[in-house]
């Protein structure tokens, strides 16, 4: 019984009406109204122009104002500047390029009658990027542009340039303003120009010569994603895999799909049509140049070994074969060229490089321009060497016998 009683009596003080009365007795407090932070900024009051909703009238009170990454409100930095985005692409000139990516090297004596030609030619100077929206309503003409590239053609010519040097070096120029893709194509790659298709497949530059269209579509995309990894490459600061690694890993790729599909891989392996030479944005310009010349010099030698020119001189035969024109891709850091060897000759005893066209993959807008590019000539050369195929002997199968047979 005590025990309920206990209980009963602790009960009894939570209903019992004089703990009622003593709490309604107690002082009311009124909680404290939150101070919110002034703004050292005054508001601007709202005018009858503002507070009108018309499309018109909301438009013109716009105040579009895109706040910046970089610094917070005290002024402190709060994001690393490499790893923003570019800004928007702008044309590159040749000179900013070797300004910027090439500094001068004052160990290194070049001399002047030896590298690269003087003659000042460029068939990527005139390329330019368009908005989506802005390129519908661009008008182009094409007949005006090729007869500018014929009389390039004919300039070209005139300088020494070899007639597969001078298709190239057009072949470049006209990228944008002629078809290059199948028709097949155009569902798969729907972010490229219409321009860029036809229905007839003898016009079409990029086509497979003898596989699949589903593997040559792969390998082009591929291409189109070398400028983000370049890009990246550079802004990340890469230790290892620097911008000049990400340009030679793409064309050795690209290279060695299409020496597949046309089925000279097995010639290619031991004479190949051009040379990759890479360096850092640290080295003069001037040592890649001259590990160009050797490395080309040193192919002319072999194709000079193996087409048999010597012995068909001596022979006196009719037809003499020549040494094909013979390319480089040189890159360093965003940076990348396409030159043609020219060899020493009566006139000219110092052999040289010729620049066909310059790309900067640090530029965003231009990745499938610059692509493009790579794969017309990649593929140029690929249908080249499928000619070369028929002059040239077949390699050598290294066989051993067995010592017991």
């Amino acid at each position: 019984m005590a025990f309920l009683r206990d209980h009963i009596g602790y009960l009894w003080s939570y209903v019992s009406p004089r703990k009622t009365v003593q709490r309604r007795d107690k002082e009311f407090k009124v909680p404290a109204i939150p101070i919110r932070p002034t703004s050292s900024k005054k508001k601007q009051l709202a005018t009858s122009a503002s507070r009108a909703m018309s499309p018109e009238s909301r438009v013109k009170a716009w105040n579009v104002r895109t706040p910046s990454p970089l610094w917070n409100a005290t002024g402190d930095i709060e994001m690393d500047r490499t790893l923003l985005p570019p800004s928007p692409p702008t044309s590159a000139k040749l000179d900013e390029l070797e300004d910027d990516i090439l500094p001068e090297s004052p160990g290194i004596l070049v001399p002047e009658n030896a590298g690269s030609s003087a003659d000042e030619w460029n068939a990527n100077e005139d390329t330019i990027v368009v908005d989506d929206g802005n390129y519908m309503g661009l008008s182009i003409d094409v007949d005006k542009e090729r007869r500018r590239r014929d009389k390039q053609g004919r300039e070209l010519r005139d300088a020494g340039w070899s007639e597969d040097a001078v298709f190239l070096f057009q072949k470049l120029g006209m990228r944008g303003f002629e078809p290059l893709l199948p028709i097949e194509w155009i569902d798969d790659l729907e972010t490229l120009p219409e321009d860029l298709f036809t229905p007839q497949l003898d016009k079409a530059f990029l086509t497979p010569a003898h596989g699949r269209g589903f593997c040559a579509q792969q390998a082009l995309c591929n291409l189109f994603d070398m400028g983000g990894r370049i890009r990246d490459s550079k802004y990340t600061q890469a230790i290892k895999r620097k911008p000049e690694y990400h340009i030679k890993r793409a064309i050795k790729k690209y290279a060695s799909w299409a020496m597949k599909d046309g089925e000279v891989d097995h010639l290619w392996s031991e004479l190949p049509l051009f040379k990759t030479v890479t360096w850092p944005k640290t080295v003069h310009s001037a040592v890649g140049e001259q590990k160009m010349l050797q490395e080309l010099g040193n192919l002319h030698n072999e194709w000079y070994d193996a087409l048999q020119i010597q012995e068909a001189e001596e022979r006196r035969d009719t037809v003499v074969p020549e040494v094909p024109t013979l390319y480089g891709v040189t890159a360093s850091h965003t940076i990348m060229a396409f030159v043609s060897y020219a060899p020493s000759t009566e006139d000219k005893e110092v052999p040289q490089l010729r620049l066909i066209a310059m790309f900067d993959f640090g530029k965003e807008g231009y990745d499938v321009w610059h692509a493009l590019a790579v794969a017309i000539f990649i593929t140029h050369c690929r249908n080249r060497m499928m000619q070369l195929k028929e002059i040239l002997p077949e390699p050598d199968l290294l066989t051993e016998e067995d010592p017991d047979l």
